[in-house]
């Protein structure tokens, strides 16, 4: 009978520390869970605030308050990419590459963790790793609802290749770009220039023409279509557009200017009479001349003795001028646009002072007529 009682008082003991036990733990975990909840709620509105002080332009505010909300939350991605990026806006590379390194770990072809490396990158000497960065980003996973921002992702690659002059890759990136484009003309502008300074005029054209059939007085799809005109060497449209183009756009005066030289000076222009055609090459050969004899004068010049070689031209062709009758000049065109040609290009690549409009147009003559093959 004692022996009974004593198995009953255990049993009971034990069921009493059990029960102790379970709501112990109910207790702390209900407490962890209620720690849990309220660090996200300050991790939340530490990253509020530190969103908001990068608005109101407060770098180092934003950096303490979003170190904060990721110490708070380690596993948000979304505080760990604000984290970065204002690091990285805040020129603290090797911290915001440290905080990205953890997001790409857990996720390789994350795009936006990608982008932001590739920007990063971009600043400094590393071009292929900022490219690749962006390759990895423009191949990542992306939603379908997000084929805009992939875009633009595409268009900052483009915009970078630009810059660093490697015009293949830029063509490449460019040419993959959606067929479904949008018809917006500030894309088509956007992607007009880039055309353009990816070295295809041609394709960059067609983007302003296009924007120009949505907005036919867009200022800056006049500009672009000028300047696209003018490389592939249509003066005439080139003139169109500058003309119609507004003057506070960059480069329209200069080109407009440069354009009507062209146009006004070419010796070898169709249809024109022998006292123009003539009178165009004097014109053309005395600006050549007196350009070069400005670089002559300057001691220090690079390989004087060809220029001294051209200037002896000058003067052999001078004389072949006195010698025509009337002042006919026909036979001499050719040769005459050639040899300005030749010392316009000199110029251009030795000579330290900058050159005329009149001296810029001479060269784009002789190249607009083959010169610069012979």
């Amino acid at each position: 009978m004692v022996y009974g009682e004593f198995v009953q008082r255990e049993i009971f003991v034990l069921v009493v520390l059990v029960g102790v036990t379970i709501a112990a733990f109910l207790v702390t975990r209900s407490v962890a869970a209620g720690n849990d909840e309220l660090r996200r709620q300050q991790a939340a509105l530490s990253f509020d605030t530190g969103q908001q002080a990068l608005q109101d332009g407060l770098l180092e505010r934003a950096v303490v308050t979003l170190r904060r909300a990721v110490s708070r939350d380690p596993e948000n991605r979304q505080y760990r990419l604000a984290l970065a990026s204002a690091l990285a806006t805040s020129r603290l590379d090797d911290e915001a590459k440290r905080v990205l390194e953890i997001l790409r770990d857990a996720e390789p072809e994350d795009p936006e963790t990608n982008v932001q490396f590739a920007r990063i990158e971009a600043r400094g000497v590393d071009a292929d790793t900022a490219r690749r960065y962006y390759e990895s980003a423009i191949a990542g996973l992306w939603r379908p609802e997000d084929a805009e921002e992939r875009r633009a992702v595409r268009l900052e690659l483009i915009d970078f290749l630009v810059a660093r002059q490697e015009r293949d890759r830029a063509l490449s990136q460019l040419l993959a770009l959606d067929d479904s484009l949008p018809v917006e003309k500030e894309v088509q502008v956007q992607v007009g220039r880039l055309f353009l300074g990816a070295g295809d005029p041609r394709q960059a054209l067609d983007r302003f023409i296009s924007a120009l059939d949505t907005d036919p007085d867009d200022g800056p799809a006049l500009a672009g279509a000028g300047e696209s005109a003018f490389a592939l060497g249509d003066y005439v449209a080139a003139r169109r557009y500058f003309n119609a183009a507004p003057d506070d756009e960059p480069d329209v005066v200069e080109l407009r200017e440069v354009t009507e030289l062209v146009l006004a000076t070419d010796p070898l222009e169709p249809r024109l009479s022998v006292r123009a055609r003539s009178a165009r090459l004097l014109l053309a050969f005395e600006q050549a001349r007196g350009s070069l004899d400005i670089c002559l004068a300057d001691p220090v010049v690079a390989g004087r003795a060809s220029l001294e070689e051209l200037q002896a031209e000058g003067v052999e062709f001078d004389a072949a001028i006195a010698g025509q009758r009337n002042g006919d000049l026909r036979n001499l065109v050719d040769d005459g646009v050639d040899l300005v040609y030749r010392i316009e290009r000199s110029i251009e690549q030795r000579c330290r002072t900058p050159i005329t409009p009149l001296d810029r147009a001479l060269l784009l003559i002789g190249r607009r007529h083959g010169f610069e093959q012979s």
